[in-house]
């Protein structure tokens, strides 16, 4: 079970105050604040909302009796889960009270080796860069390639249009496989890139689709994340 010296430390190590920790596990500050100076009993459900807000950050924890171990992981590159379960990962680093505290999104697109038929040729991968780590997501099979996952990805841009406007970027151009380098070999690859500022889905659909044949088939239909998108856009 997590200690108050890990949480401690593992609050110092991603330049975390009490409220910014206590707001991301639901507990309130007063409650944190004799955690972490040993007072009392918590309950172990707080504790564990507590590590999970750390985990988020970017902060594992190891205890094993004799040794108090607290990681800072500033690469995370999630393992290619089914895409829903992928997209709520990622809806989930941009709620406000996340500390991963998100600096910059930038989409890019990479080519899917041997792509049977039904299957994209194209994977929708991102980068979510935050204040002490980054989450790579290129292993999961986002795409465009039916309604289902068009809507997955389109929540995703919405969501990231609501409350990041000024931090989305893409790359303008398709890259092999990324997944069969290290991820901080990508990173580095998407550093050496020139990243422009995504004013416009379409910008960024375009290098790999038609944004306009996604806009006639699914924008007509109220409540799906491509009509929402484009009022939002349009708005």
């Amino acid at each position: 079970m997590i200690t108050a010296a890990q949480i401690r430390a593992g609050r110092n190590m991603i330049n975390a105050k009490q409220t910014d920790l206590a707001k991301a596990a639901g507990v309130s500050l007063a409650t944190l604040n004799n955690i972490e100076r040993a007072i009392g009993d918590p309950r172990v459900s707080t504790l564990d909302a507590i590590e999970r807000a750390l985990n988020i950050g970017g902060v594992s924890f190891e205890n094993d009796g004799n040794n108090q171990i607290v990681t800072l992981n500033s690469i995370a590159r999630p393992n290619a889960y089914d895409t829903f379960s992928a997209s709520q990962r990622v809806l989930e680093t941009f709620t406000p009270a996340n500390l991963l505290k998100v600096k910059k999104i930038t989409f890019f697109c990479r080519r899917r080796n041997n792509a049977r038929d039904g299957e994209s040729k194209f994977i929708i991968c991102i980068l979510i860069e935050g204040k002490a780590r980054s989450i790579l997501f290129d292993q999961v099979n986002f795409s465009v390639i039916n309604a289902a996952r068009t809507a997955e990805v389109t929540g995703i841009l919405l969501a990231s249009f609501v409350m990041f406007s000024n931090k989305i970027h893409y790359i303008d151009k398709i890259f092999e496989d990324t997944t069969v380098d290290e991820a901080s070999e990508v990173i580095r690859k998407l550093d050496a890139q020139e990243c422009l500022p995504m004013m416009h889905p379409k910008n960024f659909f375009d290098i790999f689709d038609d944004w306009d044949n996604h806009i006639s088939q699914y924008a007509e239909y109220d409540g799906h994340p491509m009509d929402k998108l484009v009022k939002l856009i349009n708005s």
